[in-house]
């Protein structure tokens, strides 16, 4: 087909990133986000190479051990889709640089990877019945999960242009918001996914981050019933037998979203997040221009 439709983008499936210590990540999650359903891949000498906390039946988190230190903590990012190999077309005729073909993954489920504007790896996967997390549906992920829901996955972007065409363009993600932390400058930009209520976020900057920085800007968003409730149980679950270092407020963003950050052992930033805004109102739009 020279000039192939879109398949359906049907979620968020899951954000990689890579640990200084899987097992120490590992007990972040349980601990604090109350993840226990979890599974783990080794290598030959038995060492873990790569461990996924499942959040629901569609959506985890992926660690790896670290490449190199003091490096990047993301490795990559997932979006569902009905049909790899369509996609995979669909990609290579817009321009899109994709593998030639697809492969069935380590978890069982068909994929294919390709990079956006800013370098950023996107894995494009189509679960399988006898994939995971689709072999274990139902199955609780957890006893004290705080979330059951991906919410949104967030990244960092040096040019918001170069991002819309690839995202908005030809992904067809709708903007439905932006913002601005200081009212000069573009901070954010909210892209819904098409077939799908999550959303990604460009977190945008014009000098580039530090390590530390990368931490905040390549982040998830986890929905929350309660932000408040969130933040006291994660704070009564921070001051028991394992200690994480950053002390659990929460705010109101100048999205009017009440959210609070925990943080993994890596520096990485979870957001707990309420589906609408605080007061029902809505923060219009920023028209302020993008970073340079």
């Amino acid at each position: 087909m020279k000039n192939p439709r879109r398949p359906r983008i049907v979620g968020l499936s899951h954000m990689t990133f890579q640990a200084r210590d899987v097992e120490k990540a590992l007990a972040y999650y349980r601990d604090i986000h109350g993840y226990s359903d979890e599974l783990r891949l080794t290598d030959p000498d038995g060492r873990v190479s790569h461990a996924f906390v499942r959040i629901n039946d569609a959506q985890w988190i992926e660690l790896r051990p670290e490449s190199a230190p003091k490096t990047d903590r993301l490795i990559r990012f997932g979006l569902q889709v009905d049909d790899a190999k369509a996609m995979r077309a669909y990609l290579g005729s817009r321009g899109v640089a994709v593998p030639s073909s697809t492969s069935i993954g380590a978890i069982g489920n068909l994929s294919f990877d390709a990079k956006d504007p800013d370098g950023h790896v996107v894995e494009f996967i189509q679960y399988l019945p006898e994939g995971w997390p689709a072999r274990v549906a139902g199955r609780s992920p957890g006893a004290g999960v705080l979330s059951r829901c991906l919410m949104h996955i967030g990244f960092d972007v040096s040019s918001m242009e170069d991002s819309m065409a690839f995202y908005r363009d030809i992904l067809e993600c709708v903007e439905f918001w932006r913002g601005s932390s200081d009212d000069r400058t573009l901070s954010w930009v909210h892209l819904k996914l098409p077939e799908d209520r999550n959303y990604v976020e460009f977190m945008l900057y014009d000098e580039p981050p530090t390590l530390e920085r990368l931490g905040v800007l390549n982040h998830f968003g986890l929905e929350v019933p309660s932000v408040p409730a969130a933040v006291e149980e994660v704070s009564r679950r921070i001051g028991g037998p394992r200690k994480f270092p950053r002390k659990v407020e929460y705010s109101v963003g100048t999205c009017r979203h009440r959210l609070a950050n925990v943080f993994d052992p890596d520096g990485t930033r979870a957001e707990f997040m309420e589906r609408g805004t605080f007061d029902g109102s809505v923060t219009p739009s920023s028209t302020v221009p993008a970073p340079r």
